[in-house]
This record gives C-alpha cells, structure tokens and sequence, in this order.
C-alpha cells in the first residue's frame, strides 16, 4: 500500500511522544501498530476496549475467530504470562476470556486488545535493536515462541548499501520456508523486504525508539502481517558518535623523513636503545636524531639533550620515555614542531579508570600541541616506505612488500609481521595502535584505503568504540582493496534478560560479523587464517565464482580435499567433455577422467605443468587448487642442498620451473591457483615480478577456506564496487 512518508512520521512522532510524555517504558502493542500501519506494515483489523461487553461487540463487527491480549505499559511478553488468547469463536468465549485476561494482568491492564485472527502455518520475526557501536541494527529470522530456541535470524546495519536488507531472508537456515509450503503459497519477498525496511526507517525517524519487536510475522496468502508488536522507548539514546573533528598526521608516522628517539639509550636492554639499534639496522633513509638529556654519543650518532637542539622539526618522535613524562614530552613535541609522536609507556587506560583519565589528559594534550599521537601502550611502527624499523626488544625487518598491518594489540601485530616475514610475504607498513587515544584502528584503515603500496591490510581488533565509522571506512576501503580481520573478543555472555527477542539475540559478536558481511571485510579467528588469507588476498586474483578444479598426483589427497570443497558449499566442477579429451592425450590411459584430476604419479617434467595449464584454461573453472606437485621428496632432487649462507633452499630447479609457470598462468586467465605441497614448505609466496605471485598453503583444509573467502569477497565487491569510487579489478 502507498505510504506518505511524512504523514507516517508525523503520527509516529506524536505517538512516540506522547508515550515519552507519559513516562511509558515502550508502545503497547495498539499503539506499536499504530506506528507500522503508518509505515506500510500490514497488521490485523482489530481496536481496543475496556469491558466485556465492548470485546463482545468489536468482536461481533470483526467476525469470529477473533485473538484477545492484554494491553499495558508494564506489560511485556504476554504470551509467557498467559496473556494472549487466540482463536476465540464464540461471543461467549470473548467476554469470560475479557474477564481472565483482566484477573491475570491486575492493575497492570489498561486495556485488551480484540482483534481478527490471524491464521498460519509459518511464523517469522522482524526486529531492531541500537547496538552501542554500529547504532541501528535490523533483523529478520524464524517467529514465534521458537525464535529463542533455533536462533535462526540474519541482521543488517541500517541504514546501509541498498540490497543490504534484501539479502536478509536468504541469510537464515530456514529460508526453505519463504518458499511454498504445505499447499500455502510463497511469501511475496517483495511485500517481505518492504516490512524489513519499514522497521529501518522507524528507527532511522525516531531515535527515541530503541527496539522493535514483530513475532510472529505471519503469512496469510503470501503476504506478511504482523501479529503482535512491541516498541521500546529510551528518551535518552546516545549518538553512536561523538568523534571530535580531527584529522591525523599519518604521513608524518609512515612516511618521515627525520625521526627523533626522545629517551633514546645506548643500552639494547631498554625500549630507547632497542628501537634506536632497529632503526639503524632497517637503513631508514633519513635523520635521526637521539635524545637523551645527558647528550653524548649512541651506536656513533651524536645525541643532542633536548629536542630545541635538533638542527630541524623531526617529523616523528618516538617517546621512550615513563608514563608520567609523556605529556610534558607531547607539550615540547609540539613547541619543536613535531608533526607526530609513537608513545610506547604503558600504565593508561588498560590499568583501570585513573589510567584512563591520565589517557584523555594526553589526548587533550596532543591535541593541544597539535601532534598526531600514536598508542600509548604500543609497540611501535614499521614502514618499509622509508625503510623505518621503529619497534623495540625485538630485531624485526620484514622484507618490503604489498601488506600493511595494523593492529590494536602490539605483541599480536608484531607476531603478524615476523611471520609474514618469515613466509616472505613482503610487508608495506606495521603499525601497533595501542590504547588509541587519539589515532585509532579505523583512521588507519581510512589512511591506507589510499596507500598505492598496499594492495591487503591485515588488522587485528578487539574492540571498536565507533563502530558505524569502522562500518563506513571498511566499506570504502573494501571496493579499493581486501581488509582481513582477525577479531578477538567475540563471545557474548549468554543468558542476559532482554526486553525483546531482538534485543536477546543481536549480541556484539552477531551485530560485528552483520556489518563485516556488509562492509565486505574478509573475516577469520586464527593467527594461520589471517596470514594465509592475507597471502591469497595480496598476491592471487580473484575467483570470478565457485567452480574448483583440483589437480593432484595421488588420489587420496585429491579425496581430502574434494570434502573440504564440499564442506565450503564450493562446487567441484563436472569436466567437460573437450577438456576429458585433451588431459587424455597427456596422462596415462588409466586416470580416473574426473575431478578431482589423479595424474597418477606423473607430475613431474611436462606433464605437470600442462595439466594444469590444461585444467586453468577450462572456461568452466572460476580456481585451481594443486596438490602433492611441490615439497616431494624426489630422489637425487637439489632442492634441501645447503647454500653457503646455510640456508636451505625452499624450491627445486624443476619447481621454480613450475611457479613461473604458474603465474604466468594467472596473469593469462585471472584465475587463482593455490599450491599445497606434499611435505611443509617455509615459503607461503614465490615472489617475483608479475602482478600474481603462486602462494603455497599447509592443507587441502586451507585451500578451501581461502577460496570460500575470496569467492564472497569477489562476490561482495562486484556487487558494490558501483558504490564508491572506480577501481581497477584485483
């Protein structure tokens, strides 16, 4: 039915307030259906009263069977309380239920509810709960007494892309049950999706509205009505932000050109002498400038006493100084026209609520001094841009590359970058952000959506304060590049009492993995996913869908893995015929002819390598995952030989022949193609100069995991990629 946009908000509004105006807890259900009737919502003939004999006669002019409820402000899951009736049929009936219903809700009836019934074999739930960080949150899933037992529901942030809300019914477990079912026929989406969004824009129109509760949603001839309805009132609800307008310096913490160690050391034992030894050691390009108050000389570089006494502004200060020096240190930062500062103290925010405060006075302060302010409580900074290697008590120097790290945790940040390092996964930038007391993760990830150099960002996160702002800078910087996640903290107490079924089960955890669906972030729970997504996300194309080939040179492992595509919902590809044809003419008559591609032991010269490229070409394949070709322990194979420098090499002659094969590969076809070698390979990437670079994965486990999280990504990116700014494909 059409809806006139600002008649509906008008009403909603005077109806909204004049409960608030009451000192009403939420909208009884009448007036919650005042409200959706307003919006569109289709909701049950039916009107208030308040005596028996009114009940016998609205339930005459409805026609029998009629449903009753009690109607209050105090009054909230009526069903629980045995305070609905359903399926009254005779008038008698209404006026004794009229009389129950008062003697079970006592003082707190106002009024019952009559109203036509309602009848369905298929009961749903639509809902909204603000969420603290992400603000509005809308749900759609399975209704009815049930809802809390099965769980079965999808969220959207709201408001968010269009065909966010859309997508919903096709998110739970059940949506068998959107189709026709038991000689009923299929719910209309459309009128469906309308609901969704008319639950969206309530909450957009009224803020004072907290959470809406529809269950049951019920069909009747396709079309959703909603059966019983609650609105939850909250006069006071916060602004999900109240971010200052700030802009950091971030050029000035990547990329400097003179850096200055304010309580640097000659001693590797303590943070100032550790970072200052790392910092020559990575060859950062430009100067460094030592402070200590006694002057002197460290590792043969001059130390002035003062930063008044460097020569010129150092663009970044790291300050290795205790926690009661920083804000003095900030104050001089700002007076030598320091353009940022890395605070490594420890001993603010994350020691209670004095430690907090003593945090907010070193914001202020920064901002006072005009210095963009890293941590504190961190572990420093890397930008291979510059070649600074600015981290303490530990020697790490990554290789240059394509990845940039950002992390809220800096002993896990740190973790990241060394292996990354260690599976030669070049790294672009690491930068540990601490207690974020004035730059935070998402100013980062908003600062690296424009870095040419990075082409993947790997973040880990425990906690986000603003998560609308984490939602809209993910979503940009998602149509740019990948963002991987790695989340901590995700678990929620269960069995807290909520006033609505929405609010019971929109938990932080479920609210976070809503928005990282819809801001197209690449998810995961382990330090190995993150690097392994990381490295297909950095150096692979993307799958344009989810059709798998996999070749491999012994059966059982191709078996292994044709389970864990399967597990993945990933579609192991019939052959086509031509392709059958030409793998016959390479491979010993004997193969099974199926995929998975058994090359029976053959792989190695030619035979390998054009099977693959073979099996890559196929128009029908989206990716390839090859099995068992690398880490074989080949008789009289040079690969383990120790060089000089007492290094093992990872690759043999013949399969360094094969990667470049490889990635010539993909260059030509734009398909991914994922390695898993027989025995554990160190390297993950066989870097070189094209734009994909072969990546080699421990299992058949991995692969699949990986090509499940790219295909949604790919997938996710082509749907938005009309909603930001134009971008060459990955």
């Amino acid at each position: 039915m059409p809806v006139d946009a600002d008649a509906a908000r008008a009403l909603a509004r005077e109806t909204v307030e004049k409960m608030l105006a009451g000192g009403r807890p939420a909208l009884d259900e009448a007036a919650s259906k005042q409200v959706l009737a307003a919006y569109g919502v289709r909701v049950p003939a039916g009107g208030l009263v308040h005596s028996a004999a009114e009940a016998a006669e609205l339930a005459a002019s409805l026609g029998v069977p009629v449903a009753m409820k009690a109607v209050g402000a105090l009054i909230q899951h009526k069903t629980e309380k045995q305070l609905v009736v359903l399926g009254l049929r005779t008038l008698g009936e209404v006026t004794a239920t009229y009389s129950s219903l008062a003697e079970r809700a006592g003082e707190a009836l106002e009024a019952v509810l009559v109203e036509e019934m309602v009848s369905s074999t298929r009961e749903f739930m639509v809902g909204m709960k603000r969420d603290e960080a992400f603000g509005p949150v809308v749900a759609f899933g399975l209704g009815g007494t049930m809802t809390e037992v099965f769980r079965d529901i999808a969220l959207a942030i709201t408001p968010g892309a269009e065909g966010d809300v859309a997508e919903l019914p096709d998110l739970i477990r059940g949506k068998v049950l959107l189709d026709a079912f038991r000689g009923q026929p299929a719910v209309d989406r459309a009128r469906l999706v309308a609901v969704i969004e008319a639950v969206a824009r309530i909450a957009e129109d009224h803020p004072e509205i907290a959470e809406i509760d529809l269950n049951p949603l019920l069909v009747r001839d396709g079309e959703p009505v909603a059966a019983d309805a609650l609105m939850i009132l909250a006069a006071g609800a916060r602004a999900v932000s109240d971010r200052p307008d700030f802009s950091p310096d971030l050029d000035a913490v990547l990329a400097p050109t003179s850096v200055a160690i304010v309580g640097a050391s000659g001693d590797v034992v303590r943070w100032g002498g550790s970072a200052l030894q790392n910092i020559l050691a990575g060859g950062f390009e430009g100067a460094i400038y030592p402070i200590h108050p006694k002057g002197g000389e460290f590792f043969g570089l001059p130390v002035f006493t003062s930063l008044e006494e460097v020569p010129s502004p150092p663009d970044l200060a790291l300050l290795a100084v205790g926690a009661r020096q920083l804000g003095p240190v900030i104050a001089d930062c700002g007076k030598a026209g320091v353009r940022a500062a890395v605070a490594i103290a420890a001993g603010f925010s994350e020691t209670g609520e004095e430690g907090a405060e003593a945090e907010q006075a070193l914001a202020r302060a920064a901002a006072d001094a005009g210095v963009t302010l890293i941590g504190p409580n961190c572990m420093g900074i890397i930008s291979n841009a510059t070649r600074l290697h600015a981290t303490g008590f530990i020697a790490l120097h990554p290789r240059p590359g394509n990845v940039a790290i950002v992390s809220q945790s800096g002993n896990l940040g740190v973790q990241l970058s060394a292996l990354a390092d260690r599976r030669d996964l070049g790294v672009r930038c690491f930068i540990g952000v601490g207690n974020e007391a004035q730059v935070s993760a998402v100013d980062v990830l908003e600062y690296l959506a424009d870095d040419d150099g990075a082409s993947c960002i790997l973040t880990y996160l425990e906690g986000v304060d603003d998560g609308r702002r984490l939602f809209e800078v993910a979503r940009t910087t998602s149509i740019e590049k990948p963002v991987v996640v790695l989340r901590g903290g995700l678990t929620d107490a269960g069995g807290k009492a909520a006033a609505s079924h929405t609010g019971a089960m929109a938990g932080s955890a479920a609210v976070y993995e809503a928005a990282a669906r819809q801001a197209g972030l690449v998810t995961c729970t382990s330090v190995q996913e993150a690097l392994d997504l990381t490295t297909a996300l950095a150096n692979l194309p993307l799958p344009k869908g989810r059709r798998v080939a996999v070749v491999t040179n012994g059966g059982g492992a191709g078996v292994l893995a044709a389970d864990e595509m399967a597990r993945q919902g990933l579609t192991l590809l019939d052959p086509p015929r031509g392709l059958l044809e030409e793998l016959d003419s390479i491979l010993p008559p004997f193969w099974s002819r199926r995929n998975p591609f058994d090359m029976v032991a053959t792989a190695g010269g030619d035979v390998g390598p054009r099977v693959v490229a073979a099996v890559t070409r196929c128009p029908d394949v989206d990716a390839v995952v090859v099995l068992s070709v690398l880490g074989v322990p080949n008789t009289g194979d040079e690969v383990r030989a120790q060089s000089a420098t007492g290094d093992f090499d990872d690759f043999s002659t013949w399969e360094k022949c094969y990667l470049n094969g490889v990635a010539d590969l993909m260059a030509e076809t734009g398909k991914p193609i994922i390695n898993v070698p027989d025995l554990p390979i160190r390297r993950a990437v066989y870097a070189g100069d094209r734009s994909s670079a072969p990546i080699v994965v421990p299992t058949p486990r991995a692969a699949a995991f990986l090509l499940d999280r790219m295909a949604r990504y790919a997938d996710w990116r082509a749907r938005h990629s009309s909603d930001s700014r134009p971008k060459d494909d990955a």
